[in-house]
């Protein structure tokens, strides 16, 4: 509290004070000046470091340097409220209960990471940004190349530390295009409207240690094409760079504790290549510091108008970053509110760095606490928002840094005003089966569980499933595109375009049977344990797909590979498919008592084969010994085979069923053979019923895709030696199932 007091009355200037460091930053804060003044009760600082002997107090700080009528939130802070980001201002008279600032700061952090579509690395507000991806070298531990990817991560020379290269370059520079084609290209428009672009990308923890797992460090590296540059081409235009969010995700308890291995730079004109390859990563002249690019004195020149505005321009959005004792985020308020206050346990610090190196860009925390220490190392270009607490230790900050808070020069555009930048969503998905009366709404990432072992849903790949997608945010028109992702990792593999043309509502019906009938055929099913109960044979199945959705600014292509897409929006679940797999047998055949006495001719039994719609609940559907049927409930059309036993053959006994080469079966209309032969090739007979495993057409029904055999015949001749028996002659039958 004491240096709370020191740092904020002498740097954010008490006017009581002549000639304060700075005339226009003001704080927000939960904590009361009563509830200050209870814990350090009479308590003044004396700012003669500062300025002239002044004592800086309680009221002093919070009288004149408090933001006023916040009531708990960031209304009356324009960064925050002029371009249209909170959208939680309070009524008159409310108190600072009920909406906290700490909510209030991680909401906004919300709403910034949401810039971002899922699992996307990289976004604009403007297609004149274009998403520049390149391949990771192959520099990893495992020698593995990634895939092509922005940002994209190196590892350097020094081996614990991960190079993060964020490209951002405007179509107009596209070096993957041809010179023609650039010159036709419009040049890249600094602001619209008066207002800025924006750019939003992802840093991935995963990402950083997957070339190196013991990676402790990372060098940001932003690489600005050449439309960003003054007419030199050798120094960086603050007035041309958008704004940059960087949303930093998986880091969790993990902290972020920047080290002299960490920085800021800027990639060099002379050195940026496309691709960037790995023997240009260390080279001399590889990167360069933030403050001399832009046209700085030195690396650490923090008064320079063009360093300040950088800075103002970049946002780090440690947006799952907690304290170190404070993870996760279950603790009780108290635990929290004092947490986060050593460089040690702040989700956030900064009390080192290497010579020449300077941190830039507002810390957004929405979880945690920020330190900052060590007179000797603090350089720092921007502003702090921390849900839980801020510590300044002796940490430097620029004289002039009030012009390097994120938003401060009311360029940002407002991204709630639905403006072009305004950002389109998928938000859900809704399946329904009329049948069963089964509605499910999904947001994104969601399961959808439909149920075929009751019967009541249509066969598959009917389905009768039907889905609507709802969006938000549309713009006049869009490309819908999917994918399949059935083995649930994240390969990509061609985007498909859904209808054959742009989209123009907020919702589409997914009336193509296809679509889900597709879906449900792109993984096999998988399989409980088997369940034999009286003449019933049956396997519990389930299928689980998935599905991605992902809509573009245009639907020229009717297919788009993964590495070339541009999304807008990404949307994805799962469909999980449950049913059963059940095959009722006859247990025995009858041929009657009228074998004997002939001397020429048989006796014939046909086994009808039934495929049906409605699922076997007895075991009563299997006909008579002597008109047998097997009966087979397959809603998934799952592969199977059906096979049925031989019986052993005895050439010496009088029972017509084991007289060698005596009883014969055949399927459908091929040749007759023993059932009872004098050597079997197996103990089974394969494939006496069998349906394959390929995926059906998307139109597929049963009766347009039949059993591999819809009968079985069994042969008796007539014969004078049989055994004389007055019951009817009658044989058993083995049956065996197998997926």
């Amino acid at each position: 509290m004491k240096n709370l007091v020191f740092h904020l009355g002498g740097m954010w200037q008490n006017p009581l004070v002549e000639d304060g460091l700075s005339k226009n930053t003001e704080f927000a804060t939960d904590t009361s000046k009563a509830d200050a003044e209870a814990a350090y009760p009479g308590m003044s600082v004396s700012l003669s470091g500062f300025s002239k002997g002044q004592q800086g107090t309680f009221e002093g700080l919070w009288k004149n340097k408090m933001v006023e009528g916040i009531n708990g939130n960031l209304a009356k802070l324009p960064q925050y409220v002029d371009n249209g980001v909170n959208k939680y201002e309070t009524s008159g008279g409310s108190t600072a209960t009920d909406y906290s600032l700490q909510q209030n700061i991680q909401d906004v952090s919300q709403f910034y990471a949401n810039l971002l579509p899922e699992n996307a690395g990289f976004w604009s507000s403007t297609d004149e940004i274009m998403d520049l991806k390149q391949t990771n070298p192959i520099n990893n531990e495992n020698k593995v190349s990634r895939p092509v990817s922005n940002p994209f991560y190196i590892t350097d020379p020094w081996p614990e530390v991960t190079d993060v290269i964020i490209n951002i370059v405007a179509k107009a520079d596209d070096p993957t295009v041809s010179a023609e084609t650039r010159e036709k290209t419009k040049p890249y428009t600094t602001e619209v409207d008066g207002k800025k672009p924006i750019v939003a990308v992802s840093i991935d923890r995963d990402r950083l240690t997957e070339n190196y797992k013991k990676a402790k460090h990372m060098n940001i590296q932003f690489h600005f094409s050449d439309s960003f540059y003054k007419d030199d081409g050798k120094t960086l235009d603050s007035e041309k760079i958008p704004y940059i969010v960087i949303n930093y995700k998986n880091f969790n308890d993990k902290r972020f504790d920047f080290q002299p291995g960490d920085g800021f730079y800027i990639g060099s004109v002379d050195n940026f290549k496309y691709p960037l390859n790995e023997t240009d990563v260390g080279e001399p002249g590889y990167v360069n510091s933030i403050a001399k690019e832009v046209g700085g004195a030195s690396d650490e020149d923090w008064s320079n108008p063009n360093v300040l505005k950088f800075g103002s321009h970049l946002l780090n959005n440690f947006t799952d970053t907690y304290d170190a004792d404070n993870y996760p985020e279950s603790f009780n308020q108290d635990k929290q509110d004092n947490s986060g206050l050593t460089a040690q346990t702040a989700a956030v610090s900064y009390t080192s760095r290497s010579p020449g190196t300077m941190l830039f860009g507002t810390m957004l925390i929405p979880h945690g606490s920020y330190y900052a220490g060590s007179s000797t190392h603090g350089l720092y270009i921007g502003g702090v928002v921390a849900a839980n607490n801020i510590t300044l230790d002796n940490a430097i900050i620029s004289p002039e840094h009030d012009k390097s808070v994120f938003g401060n020069n009311q360029e940002f555009p407002d991204l709630n005003d639905g403006g072009d930048v305004k950002k389109i969503t998928i938000d859900s998905i809704d399946l329904n089966d009329p049948g069963s009366k089964n509605s499910q709404s999904l947001k994104s990432g969601g399961t959808a569980k439909f149920d075929y072992a009751d019967g009541a849903l249509k066969s598959a790949p009917s389905l009768g499933i039907t889905g609507e997608l709802k969006l938000s945010n549309v713009p006049n028109s869009y490309g819908l595109y999917y994918r399949y992702n059935s083995n649930g990792n994240n390969d990509k593999g061609e985007w498909h375009r859904y209808s054959s043309g742009t989209q123009t509502e907020t919702s589409v019906e997914l009336d193509q049977e296809s679509l889900l009938a597709d879906l449900n055929n792109q993984t096999k099913a998988t399989a409980g344990t088997m369940k034999t109960e009286a003449q019933k044979i049956s396997y519990p199945l389930t299928k689980t797909s998935g599905i991605e959705f992902a809509t573009t600014a245009d639907a020229k292509a009717a297919t788009i590979a993964a590495d070339k897409i541009e999304t807008t929006a990404t949307f994805k679940f799962t469909l999980q498919i449950d049913a059963s797999l059940e095959v009722t047998v006859p247990a025995k055949i009858s041929f009657g008592t009228d074998i004997l006495g002939n001397s020429s001719g048989e006796s014939t039994r046909t086994v009808a084969i039934n495929e049906i719609q409605l699922t076997q609940k007895t075991v009563a559907d299997t006909g008579t010994p002597e008109e047998p049927r097997v009966v087979v409930y397959n809603p998934l059309l799952s592969g199977f085979n059906l096979k049925l036993a031989y019986l052993d053959a005895n050439a010496t006994s009088q029972n017509p069923f084991y007289i060698t080469n005596n009883f014969k079966y055949n399927i459908n209309t091929a040749a007759p053979v023993p059932l009872a032969p004098d050597k079997s090739d197996g103990e089974w007979i394969d494939g006496i019923l069998k349906r394959d495993t390929t995926p059906q057409s998307l139109e597929t029904k049963m009766s347009n895709n039949p059993l591999k055999s819809s009968s079985l015949q069994l042969h008796l001749p007539y014969r004078n030696d049989y055994k004389v028996s007055s019951n009817a002659y009658t044989a058993p039958m083995g049956w065996q199932l197998t997926l």
